[in-house]
């Protein structure tokens, strides 16, 4: 077996799942020829940047850290900004705002070493019912998703961070989530590329060096290819839209998913996808056994003789690999040599404030009656860091304050009324584990509980929904965050 000996591989480190284990092996696999970088998961502040440093000795060449930060460096690390989901951004923001939103999760990013952002979402929501764009996208309007995802770059580079523009080309029709199965889009070809091609074309011309792929099926652009992580045909439009520049580094979406499996192991997956044009094979579940048999000759690992390489398709397999290489160390280099711009975190965060009340008001926020009474937070996605600002704003105030984290499954804490009005506000966004669009099944029943449980106390119940899609009654402001949060309280609790 020929093992990879080319930086191609970014696993990921889950220190939210095992910190110790995840630490520990992110550190050997460092030291390893075929890892260009990594994709981290979860931590504190102090301990990823621990590891980030020492990562980098440990490997003792050009390597890169990454982090899926769409909604701010907290999102990933504890102790920095939890920031508004890009919805909110693409409701209210000027692009000088949204490229303030790139620089705050850029320089923050930075601070605990992580140098490479996997966002911004470039996505349309074209689909309401999509259950994995939802609120992460900027919106609906193709031309407004391009502007803010453009402004979001230039500032992510602003604030010391290289941004990863995803998922080419577009997931935002589809009603699967390719974490668990294979979405197709079916859509004409000329509406796919005036709707969800266009913007991620204008944000590499725009300068963003980089874009990750979607474990799509697009029947119309390719039909034979299954997904477009390994379609050349899907992926060639990249290779000519950085206006005279390097064309855009490609990463690949986590070769564990399940619509990359459609192709076969995630041996075949990588293969197919540096061949049709990737150059990052991004978080295989097993990278060793990738990279042990990457240029193997043999059906070893596959079992399958169609996945058989001869000796003029394992020369131009590694000719690909080793171009790939020379781009992975390249993007490495310039990320680290990337520096943060002036502006300090604080004033960063005041432009979040202003964008998050402006969405508010723009939501209807002018509807929201003061509350005396109780306020209940219905968080459908058990997101820990929640409802902190509403639970302090309504101690201040004086107001009985609850929140129930909806589990998947087991028994929930049954809601308890005040007086004789009370304010609930349905938190969600979408979460691959969920497969909703809006609120799972789950939520929606306990509110219909709770509109019964209202009556039958005689209790006037106004409802808040912060969502992707709009709730059936009261007011409605498309996404969440703490600054959100305080934009709503302001109308809850004034002071």
């Amino acid at each position: 077996m020929a093992s990879l000996d080319l930086p191609l591989l970014v696993p990921g480190i889950r220190l939210d799942r095992d910190a110790e284990g995840e630490r520990a092996l992110a550190l050997r696999r460092a030291t390893q020829p075929w890892v260009a970088g990594f994709c981290l998961f979860g931590g504190e502040r102090d301990e990823v940047l621990d590891l980030t440093r020492r990562l980098r000795r440990e490997a003792d060449r050009p390597l890169f850290i990454a982090s899926d930060m769409e909604r701010g460096a907290g999102q990933q690390v504890e102790g920095l900004s939890h920031l508004p989901d890009a919805a909110i951004w693409g409701l209210a923001a000027t692009p000088e705002e949204a490229a303030a939103f790139g620089e705050l999760s850029a320089r923050e990013a930075r601070s605990v070493g992580i140098d490479v952002l996997f966002a911004p979402v470039v996505d349309v929501r074209s689909e309401p019912s999509n259950p994995i764009v939802g609120n992460r996208a900027f919106g609906w309007d193709p031309a407004r998703v391009a502007l803010m995802a453009s402004a979001f770059s230039r500032g992510a580079m602003a604030g010391g961070a290289l941004p990863v523009a995803k998922h080419y080309p577009g997931h935002g029709a589809t009603v699967e989530d390719s974490h668990d199965a294979l979405p197709v889009v079916g859509d004409p070809e000329h509406r796919l590329k005036r709707r969800d091609i266009a913007p991620f074309l204008d944000v590499v011309g725009a300068g963003c060096p980089a874009v990750m792929t979607a474990h799509v099926h697009y029947a119309t652009l390719d039909a034979t290819s299954r997904i477009a992580t390994v379609s050349r045909r899907i992926l060639k439009p990249l290779f000519a839209a950085s206006a005279g520049r390097e064309p855009p580094l490609i990463f690949t979406d986590a070769l564990l998913m399940a619509a990359a499996l459609v192709t076969g192991t995630e041996l075949d997956a990588a293969r197919k996808a540096l061949r049709a044009g990737c150059d990052a094979l991004l978080y295989p579940e097993e990278p060793e056994l990738v990279a042990r048999s990457f240029f193997d000759d043999g059906d070893v690992v596959t079992g399958d003789p169609t996945a058989l390489l001869d000796a003029p398709a394992l020369k131009a397999l590694r000719q690909r690999g080793e171009r790939s290489a020379e781009r992975l160390r390249a993007f490495a280099i310039r990320a680290a040599e990337l520096e943060t711009g002036p502006r300090a975190p604080e004033e960063l965060l005041e432009i979040a404030d202003r964008v998050a009340r402006r969405a508010v008001d723009l939501s209807g926020g002018a509807a929201i009656e003061p509350e005396q009474g109780a306020l209940l937070v219905l968080d459908d996605d058990g997101c820990a860091e929640r409802g902190g600002v509403f639970a302090a704003r309504a101690k201040a105030a004086g107001v009985r304050f609850q929140i129930l984290r909806v589990p998947d499954e087991g028994e929930l804490p049954p809601p308890d009324f005040f007086g004789s009005s009370s304010t609930v506000i349905t938190m969600s966004g979408v979460r691959a584990w969920k497969g909703a669009a809006g609120i799972s099944s789950r939520t929606d029943g306990l509110q219909l509980d709770l509109v019964q449980l209202a009556r039958d106390s005689d209790v006037d119940l106004k409802w808040i929904s912060m969502t992707p899609l709009a709730g059936w009654s009261g007011v409605h402001v498309p996404g969440t965050g703490p600054q959100v949060e305080a934009a709503i309280c302001d109308r809850l609790f004034p002071a």
